[in-house]
């Protein structure tokens, strides 16, 4: 039987490998960006005159010689108000700061929302760690219910040595949780499950939820008021917001904050919780509800080097230009390992075959043919392509090629070089 080797040119492996390299090399480009969230403040009764609202925003990374970090820090503020006038916002009752929005004049509460953003740069600290400040409310001719606030940054910072590893200072993100969209009407008490998950490092961090709130919104009509609390904790969490009474559906958000620390994660895992709602008076339609956490964590301890390893998939081959397809052999890669003695890591390889060239392509390798199973090749000896099932008799395909830089788990200070993929066939 005649055999056919399908090279796949020089050039066009160059340019694979290029990209794969890439892949390791973004981890290490220039410096990086990230958005947090932080709770500023919220009033469950009537706020008609100056209010402070203390607050604390938290940079975790590495900022050394990085020129003004804080791209970005804005407020958003929404609420429900009545009367005609006006609201100020400072930040530490710093003039230089003052901000003043129009709120035309509505008889109805209305709900309004706005951003304030930072134009002085009173928020653009230079360095890693945890900064207090306060938020000066000041409305004039206006009576507000359900304000609230929150305060979010963008910041940019000097990437680590490894992928989200050193150096040894902590980390912060900010993540969402889905908590309800409730689609009947609510006039009484509910309880409403939800779920928080921490995927990070954050033993020996106290108190690693820097922010943690929950954002709520719907349509109500009638009067009176909403209270929350979590879990049953009694007055621990628990906070009133009024409502005013309105003749027609009007909108409503307030930000209900975790005051007592009910969800304070010490380790990583998910956790359970429910967040228990009463109303009282109103009728609550298009409830939704999410939760939104900002947590210091700890970083990878990995040393300086390559990430475990960078995966790439070919463009698609056309293996006969017919509807026949062959019969796929073996594969082989020619290059050389890591290291000066260039023996250190591994390259692995799985294969998908489809009819068409839009696919589908369900990649496999190795003994069991299985999708996380992958076929391991030494530079220059050539492996059996085992799952015959899967791809024989199919013109199309590609491959997928894993770069480790060590035991594919760990990173190393070392990577393969593949210069050149060879798949063998038979028509």
């Amino acid at each position: 039987m005649k055999r056919f080797n399908y090279k796949i040119s020089g050039f066009i492996i160059l340019i694979a490998l290029l990209i794969l390299v890439s892949l390791f090399q973004l981890v290490f480009a220039g410096d990086q960006i990230k958005s947090n969230e932080f709770f500023v403040g919220s009033y469950t009764g009537s706020l008609s005159s100056s209010t402070d609202f203390p607050f604390a925003m938290y940079l975790g990374e590495d900022l050394t010689g990085v020129s003004d970090p804080v791209k970005h820090a804005a407020f958003s503020i929404s609420g429900v108000y009545t009367g005609s006038g006006s609201l100020q916002l400072q930040i530490d009752s710093d003039a230089a700061t003052s901000k003043t929005f129009t709120l035309p004049n509505t008889a109805q509460p209305k709900d309004f929302y706005l951003v304030y953003k930072d134009d002085v740069g009173k928020l653009k600290h230079a360095s890693a760690g945890t900064y207090n400040h306060a938020l000066n409310v000041i409305p004039s001719g206006i009576t507000i219910s359900n304000f609230g606030a929150k305060l979010n940054t963008t910041h940019q910072f000097a990437p680590s040595s490894c992928i989200d590893g050193q150096p040894i200072n902590q980390k912060i993100k900010t993540s969402e949780f889905f908590v309800t969209s409730y689609n009947n009407a609510i006039n009484s008490n509910v309880i409403l499950p939800f779920s928080v998950y921490i995927g990070d490092d954050i033993s020996e961090i106290t108190n690693a939820v820097k922010s943690f709130y929950f954002s709520v919104s719907g349509v109500y009509t009638g009067g009176g008021n909403v209270s929350m609390l979590i879990s049953d904790d009694g007055s621990g969490t628990s906070t009133i917001f009024y409502l005013p009474s309105v003749s027609s559906p009007t909108n409503f958000s307030f930000s209900y904050k975790d005051i007592d620390g009910k969800v304070n994660p010490t380790s990583a895992g998910s956790y359970n919780y429910n967040l228990n709602l009463g109303v009282s008076g109103p009728t609550i339609s298009n409830l939704a509800v999410k939760a939104i956490m900002t947590h210091r964590y700890k970083p990878v301890s990995c040393g300086v080097g390559y990430p475990p390893y960078g995966d790439l998939i070919s463009a698609v081959y056309d293996s006969t230009a017919n509807a026949d397809g062959p019969a796929y052999n073996s594969i082989m890669w020619k290059g050389h390992l890591g290291g000066a003695s260039m023996d250190q890591g591994q390259v692995k390889f799985q294969i998908a075959a489809a009819d068409s060239s839009s696919g589908p392509w369900n990649y496999t390798g190795g003994n069991t043919c299985g999708s996380s199973d992958w076929y391991e090749a030494s530079q220059g000896t050539a492996v059996e392509l085992l799952c015959h099932p899967q791809v024989n008799n199919k013109r199309y395909f590609r491959y997928k090629i894993r770069i480790c830089a060590d035991d594919c788990l760990v990173g190393g200070a070392n990577t393969p070089q593949v210069d050149d993929i060879i798949v063998n066939w038979s028509p």
